[in-house]
């Protein structure tokens, strides 16, 4: 094998030089960081980086397709990590063995600094390997354990009212994550699937027409769907309600920044009322912009996530930052406009295929 060591300022230069030089086909021997000299005040740390390219003619039989399939791959996930921070290249240089599944991190749209903490956790915990292609496997094997572990599931609306009282459920969260779709396709699926006796209530009066889709949606599967605009309307809903196996209430969708006017729902279905929230967030929003909106919410102390528009992204991978960070488990997820159809109660499994884009509309 013709090996040959390539400097530069960052992985991705390197990686282009060594395109230039070796071509495609060359492979990443090993990659290491050279901190700047204490002795040079205008020095600045390289990336070195051991390429090599098979000069070996083997009978064309003989080609391991696989190995070069592999190759290549790992060069395109080097290409990827290079896009992101300087944290990410630190990694690669403790752990080079963790290209591929940081690199299916990252593009899953995990965060640089959880998808960092996965692979320092999985590589500390695992013995010495001195053979490469299985601690790659453990690895990836171990990382796949943790992101498990920081899943939580739960299947909240599997319920009957054999006590003789409902299961009352809101709906909460930010503007145009889709709520009232959401609550359709699940009172559908209670309805059809789990045969289940499902009433709707309304306690948007902000949105035009918001009702109107909602009672539309009930007449289409014959439930009742009534609005309720003040704590004695919703005591009326509920009460009218009581044969019910479960009840669903679409809120108002609010700014999270917009404090009087969660605090007017907070009020509203807070009051005596035994009701259990939902927090639905759209995975098609900014991470920042998802974790703001759970800490803005989290004075409704919700009982689950409801992720939505997972056809709409290829990057679901928010969801395990949002899950890890906030002590929630997740109830639904929706993958679609049709109803009910587009509706997915995870497991855990599940679930983590959908975060790295192997799930429902995954590749």
């Amino acid at each position: 094998m013709n090996k040959k060591v390539f400097r530069a300022a960052n992985i991705q230069e390197a990686l282009a030089t060594i395109k230039d030089e070796l071509g495609s086909e060359a492979m990443i021997l090993s990659t290491k960081k050279i901190p700047k000299s204490p002795r040079d005040p205008y020095g600045k740390e390289m990336f070195e980086v051991e390429a090599g390219v098979n000069t070996q003619e083997q009978p064309e039989n003989d080609l391991d397709l696989d190995d070069l399939k592999s190759d290549i791959a790992e060069i395109k996930d080097m290409i990827a990590i290079a896009g992101f921070g300087s944290g990410m290249q630190s990694i690669l240089c403790r752990h080079f063995e963790s290209v591929g599944i940081l690199a299916s991190l990252l593009r899953s749209g995990v965060s640089e600094r959880l998808a960092a903490g996965l692979i320092e956790r999985a590589a500390e915990s695992l013995a010495p390997e001195p053979d490469q292609a299985k601690r790659v496997r453990l690895l990836k094997k171990e990382v796949m354990q943790l992101c498990l572990r920081q899943l939580k599931i739960k299947d909240f609306f599997n319920r009957d009212n054999s006590s003789g009282v409902p299961h009352v459920a809101a709906f909460v969260g930010p503007t145009g994550v889709g709520k009232t779709t959401t609550i359709a396709k699940l009172a559908a699926f209670l309805t059809f699937n789990r045969k289940m006796k499902v009433g709707l209530i309304s306690i948007d009066n902000y949105r035009i027409g918001a009702f109107e889709q909602l009672k539309a949606y009930a007449g289409i599967m014959g439930l009742v769907c009534v609005p309720a605009f003040s704590g004695q309307d919703l005591s009326c809903a509920l009460d009218r309600m009581k044969s019910m196996d479960m009840v669903l209430i679409d809120t108002a969708g609010h700014s999270h920044y917009d404090k009087e006017k969660l605090d007017e729902i907070l009020d509203l279905i807070k009051n005596d009322f035994k009701i259990s929230v939902h927090l639905t967030l759209s995975v098609t929003s900014e991470l920042i912009n998802m974790k703001e909106a759970a800490s803005a919410f989290s004075v409704f102390n919700p009982d689950t996530y409801v992720f939505t528009k997972i056809d709409e992204t290829k990057r679901c991978g928010k969801i395990l930052d949002q899950v890890s960070e906030f002590d929630i488990p997740v109830s639904l997820i929706t993958n679609g406009q049709k109803v009910p159809e587009d509706l997915i109660v995870p497991d855990k499994q599940g679930l983590l295929k959908i975060i790295l884009g192997k799930g429902p509309n995954g590749d």
